[in-house]
């Protein structure tokens, strides 16, 4: 089961107002929040990994945490 960002939980709760329902200028900053997240998680994670050896095997770690944890690319 994957967990729901907080991109993700925002841009579900504020979909149902009638004037961001279908904006697109709402889409694109949704889209464009959620790839920021996922960079900001991975990231975080690859600071607390510290006994990688090597920064590409962390973000290939990161990424891999990330899409298990949040079911994929956002």
């Amino acid at each position: 089961m994957s967990k729901q960002t907080a991109v993700e939980f925002l841009a579900e709760n504020l979909k149902d107002f009638p004037h961001i329902k279908h904006s697109q200028r709402f889409k694109d900053l949704v889209e464009e929040a959620k790839v920021m997240e996922q960079e900001q998680i991975e990231r975080a994670w690859m600071n607390v990994e510290i006994n990688l050896p090597t920064e590409p095997s962390a973000r290939a770690f990161a990424r891999k945490y990330y899409k298990q944890t949040y079911g994929g690319d956002k």
